[in-house]
């Protein structure tokens, strides 16, 4: 291990460590202040007792209250929110140096900077919050908006992960609620809202809000959990046992809505949980940026690991890889309604697993995304070469798909219309040109 992951290695224990302290020292303190109210309340009644019986006495020169004196922890509290501090800090700069990195390469990195940037940001504004002399004190701080918006985030992130295209509705449709309380926020700055304030306020909105992305995060994992590889795998535990915490926080900080020790031990415990995973990022990212970072050759090498022991050599995959396209481009067997795998690595004298490597490794693909590419580019050509309106019924069958649903579904996940909608489109462009 060279110096530079050594030391970053060094500053995510220490990290860790006075989380823990902090975590530590926080309910210290709140069961110190729960002994001193009922030790308050237990003095208040023998005073009282006392005035009753001996009304002259008083022993308020004891010096027995020196014994339940909360120690003074200033110091180590400066040194804390410290920390939170520069962990935040340290978080926005990974985060913006992801963001300039890969703007202008590929847009699939710009998710995990978002969320990077939204919980280092959030972390910032607590410390801040929490600092003496700082005396911030907003009117409703910006991280109840914001939290909004790192949740689909790092869904999206996740989702081009696994390499899943989201239509642009479906991006829309993710950011409209955090939009909405953007608005909300903006609004109170300028006019008091009752309502919008209780709504941006609101803890069990931003737990019910949190466990529909868990299972939203649950679903992509199991549906893609096969596919992953052992540190992608890994990865993905992290960020849903991250998401599992947060939700459990708020639903017990929602639960207990007006216990004050609850929601100061809660939000702490937030606090402590958003410096762990930046530290944790920013560790990673020195030691294994692939395991964050969406790499264009990532499902290549996936392929090739899966593939390390086949005896198909890279001449061999070339070879089958042009009979394969001269079968599809030439003689059109994805046509047939029927077709295999079995039954296309017969007609291309070959065995099955052979042909599903080239597929996977040549194309990036599998059988059936293959199949459909060249099928939907078949349906596409009918409907613009035609001079009449296609039924939508004979294009199915035309273009080598045997039922509805799987042409629908291969239909809109290219196009992100169905085949209505794409000839509608299609007739308005040609009106607008003639």
């Amino acid at each position: 291990m060279n110096n530079r992951r050594l030391f970053t290695f060094t500053v995510f224990i220490f990290t860790l460590l006075f989380a823990i302290n902090k975590s530590y020292t926080t309910v210290n303190n709140s069961i110190k202040l729960i002994y001193n109210q009922e030790k308050t309340k237990q003095n208040l009644n023998k005073s009282i007792l006392s005035e009753n019986i001996q009304p002259s006495f008083s022993n308020t020169e004891s010096a027995s209250s020196e014994i339940f004196k909360e120690p003074d922890n200033n110091n180590l509290k400066t040194f804390i929110d410290w920390l939170f501090m520069l962990n935040a800090l340290f978080g926005i700069f990974v985060a913006n140096k992801i963001l300039i990195n890969h703007y202008k390469k590929d847009g699939k990195n710009i998710y995990f900077g978002i969320f990077l940037n939204g919980v280092s940001l959030m972390l910032l504004e607590l410390s801040i919050y929490w600092w003496k002399g700082l005396n911030y004190n907003p009117i409703i701080p910006l991280f109840r908006a914001q939290y909004y918006f790192w949740l689909p985030t790092l869904y999206l992130y996740l989702s081009k992960k696994r390499n899943r295209n989201n239509p642009s509705s479906k991006i829309t449709l993710h950011y409209l609620i955090p939009t909405l309380m953007l608005c909300f926020y903006i609004f109170i700055n300028f006019y008091e809202n009752e309502f919008l304030t209780g709504t941006l306020n609101n803890v069990s909105l931003k737990a019910i809000y949190t466990g529909l992305y868990l299972l939203l995060l649950i679903k992509l994992f199991t549906k893609n959990k096969s596919q992953l590889n052992t540190i992608n795998k890994k990865w993905f535990i992290t960020i849903l046992t991250f998401t599992i915490i947060l939700f459990v926080i708020l639903t017990a900080r929602s639960y207990f809505e007006y216990d004050e020790l609850v929601n100061s031990l809660t939000i702490y415990f937030i606090a402590i949980l958003y410096a762990v995973i930046i530290s944790f990022i920013g560790f990673i990212l020195f030691i294994q940026p692939n395991m964050l970072l969406i790499e264009d050759n990532e499902l290549k090498n996936e392929v090739n690991t899966k593939y390390k022991n086949s005896s198909l050599t890279d001449d061999m995959l070339k070879a089958l890889k042009t009979e394969l396209e001269k079968s599809l481009s030439l003689d059109k067997i994805y046509l047939e309604n029927g077709l295999t795998l079995e039954k296309l690595a017969t007609k291309l004298d070959t065995d099955r697993y052979s042909l599903s490597q080239t597929i996977n490794q040549e194309f990036g693909k599998n059988y059936y995304e293959l199949i459909n590419d060249y099928r939907i580019n078949e349906a596409i050509n009918i409907i613009e070469n035609s001079k009449k309106e296609i039924v939508v019924a004979d294009l199915i069958y035309e273009s080598g798909f045997n039922n509805k649903v799987s042409f629908y579904k291969a239909f809109k996940k290219r196009h992100q219309k169905t085949p209505l909608e794409y000839q509608k489109a299609l007739k308005k462009s040609f009106k607008h040109f003639a």
